[in-house]
């Protein structure tokens, strides 16, 4: 057995190598343990399929009515609709309210006592006084076997779904994306229900205004039937000319809008296009045995080196019986004292207080 190294020797490499080698078979136990360990982890956990599905937002009207109105008037509203963006249908996709629709579904599973049916709660067999405790926990889990991602280059969204059986993983996948679909359209609907109602506010003003003007233009032309000839008159008329143009011009384009909202408040066409189904998997996912296996392996290793520097430096101390470790062997000695009989040293506390 090599020596221990003496107190105050630098550290080098050679000594790491020393410890190492001294405690090699300490350091190889812990590894194996480790390894070992997360081998019988991995071995336990059930198994799992896992199925894709892959979509993009359609078109839609890629800016409100409200917005298009504004820029043919030279005013800029902000940028285009976000409910297009793809990170938009990310966050959807793990909101609670969309996952809670999923899970109120009614699903068909084939299981190994037989078919099973009901929704998320029944089949995962989370169950609660409160309801609402109840869709907040299948929610919840549900969220962690919905993974959304995004393509950087061509913004097509792909909706991983993992489930214990190979037909739930479908079924949950399918209803994510009617249920996303649904949701979408929905909201859209809502958007272009209150804008028609505020253009319809706005169309009864302009018409208001548009007929004011018009009246203004029709009594100036009864009472200055000859206003060519004075110059006054004339920038007078193309005043009010003006004007009529312009409350004209107003409502035509409100009109337009009022006409495009109401289609939008009753459309009821998809919202995404589905470029790839989710498809019934065959074989379960990997459940990365080995890749923790080896990381089990390398932590044992890491651990098992840390404890033997410990070892030796325990050692070192007690060998050249350091003041330092002295005094720990007595405040050891104290501290179990103090364990074993706690009321004798409260007791010697207080005495030497009152003497004092």
């Amino acid at each position: 057995v090599d020596p221990i190294r003496p107190e105050g020797e630098e550290f080098s490499v050679i000594s790491l190598l020393n410890t190492v080698l001294r405690h090699r078979w300490l350091i190889l136990l812990i590894a194996l343990i480790g390894a070992g360990w997360q081998a019988y982890k991995a071995s336990q956990l059930p198994h799992v399929y896992s199925t894709e599905a892959q979509f993009m937002p359609k078109g839609g009207r890629g800016q409100s009515q409200i917005q298009g109105l504004a820029q043919q008037f030279g005013i800029s509203v902000g940028g285009g609709d976000a409910s297009q963006s793809p990170a938009y249908y990310v966050e959807l996709l793990k909101s609670p309210s969309l996952l809670s629709a999923v899970a109120e579904k009614q699903y068909r599973i084939r299981t190994e006592k037989g078919v099973r049916t009901g929704n998320l709660a029944e089949l995962y067999g989370i169950r609660h006084n409160d309801p609402a405790v109840v869709r907040s926990r299948v929610a919840g889990r549900l969220k962690g076997q919905v993974n959304p991602n995004v393509s950087a280059r061509t913004g097509v969204i792909t909706v991983s779904v993992w489930a214990k059986y190979p037909e739930l993983a479908v079924e949950i996948a399918r209803n994510v994306l009617d249920e996303l679909n649904v949701f979408n359209l929905n909201n859209r609907q809502q958007q272009a229900g209150a804008e028609r109602a505020f253009i319809e506010k706005r169309l009864a003003d302009a018409q208001s205004q548009l007929s004011n003007a018009e009246n203004n233009l029709q009594v100036f032309l009864t009472e200055n039937r000859d206003f060519r000839s004075s110059p006054t008159l004339t920038l007078e008329f193309d005043r009010l000319n003006r004007a009529v143009a312009s409350r004209q011009s107003l409502y035509n384009a409100l009109a337009t809008s009022y006409e495009q909202a109401k289609i939008e408040e009753v459309r009821d066409l998809p919202v995404i296009t589905v470029l790839e189904p989710p498809e019934l998997p065959f074989e379960p996912d990997p459940r990365g045995g080995k890749k923790k296996t080896l990381i089990g392996l390398i932590a044992g290793l890491f651990a098992g080196i840390v404890l033997a520097f410990i070892i030796d430096r325990v050692a070192v101390n007690k060998n050249v019986r350091s003041d330092e470790f002295a005094e720990f062997a007595a405040l050891k000695r104290d501290a179990m004292a103090d364990l074993a009989n706690p009321f004798k040293r409260v007791s010697r506390v207080i005495s030497s207080r009152t003497k004092s």
